[in-house]
């Protein structure tokens, strides 16, 4: 399902729970009006005027804790990108002071096709929270193992050692948060029941319309869960939507580290 959703633009999403919800509102008022008669349609419609208020108190609940669970999540992995950039910034720096210029530029290259795969080509794994093989977890095991075995060579001084390993293990940490937010995605229970109160406030809503001879509001009134359930998809794959995580922060990174 995570697959097909990343795979769809967003408006494709918002198109087709569009025509769903109104294909559920025009079953229900179909439904109603052929099986009951004048009296036992008005009598539906006041009682579904008068649910669809607390359905629809349901629904918003249900979509602004969603929203809030999920843009929780987007702003995790925004953080994280900017820490991890941030980590990457650091370790350059460190590198750049090492006495050693050729072993400084050697490391230095490490990180930076480390920094670029990361800014690059991770992008699609991190959308499908498929982490256990990102394109840049193997540059990164080369640059920590070549930093270590400077690191802890001969003639290098211990306080050299303690900020080199200290960079390190940050880099390392940020790399590995920005995978941990690649996995969060919006509770299956939460997704379900989203869709299942939409599902009865379209239902209701044309119930509520059996006694109207041109509801065209019953339609305007499909928009608004489409609309809905659209934002919270859109933000339950923090790393695949475009009002998700910005990956920019890190880009930029590594195209300073290219120049210098």
């Amino acid at each position: 399902m995570r697959d097909l959703f990343i795979s769809v633009p967003i408006w494709v999403v918002a198109v087709v729970l569009l025509a769903f919800f109104v294909a559920v509102t025009v079953v229900a008022r179909a439904v109603v009006t052929r099986r009951c008669g004048d009296a036992s349609r008005e009598e539906l419609a006041d009682e579904a005027v008068r649910l669809l208020t607390g359905l629809a108190a349901t629904f918003a609940f249900f979509v602004g804790f969603s929203i809030t669970v999920t843009w929780g999540a987007v702003a995790a992995g925004q953080a994280a990108v900017e820490q991890q950039s941030s980590a990457i910034q650091q370790m350059n720096w460190s590198l750049n002071n090492i006495p050693d210029k050729v072993t400084s530029a050697e490391l230095r290259q490490k990180l930076r096709l480390y920094a670029t795969t990361a800014a690059y080509e991770n992008a699609d794994d991190l959308a499908r929270g498929d982490t256990s093989h990102l394109p840049s977890a193997i540059p990164l095991d080369r640059f920590q193992d070549a930093l270590h075995t400077y690191a802890f060579g001969p003639i290098v001084p211990k306080a050299e050692v303690s900020s080199l390993v200290s960079a390190a293990a940050t880099l390392g940490a940020t790399s590995a948060a920005v995978s941990a937010v690649a996995h969060r995605t919006l509770p299956d229970l939460l997704a379900i029941l989203l869709l299942v109160t939409g599902l009865l406030v379209a239902g209701v809503m044309g119930v509520s319309t059996v006694t109207a001879r041109h509801p065209v509001l019953m339609l305007v009134w499909c928009v608004i869960p489409a609309l809905s359930i659209t934002v919270v998809v859109a933000l339950a794959f923090p790393f695949a939507s475009g009002i998700g995580v910005d990956l920019a922060p890190l880009q930029s990174v590594a195209q300073q580290l290219a120049v210098h």
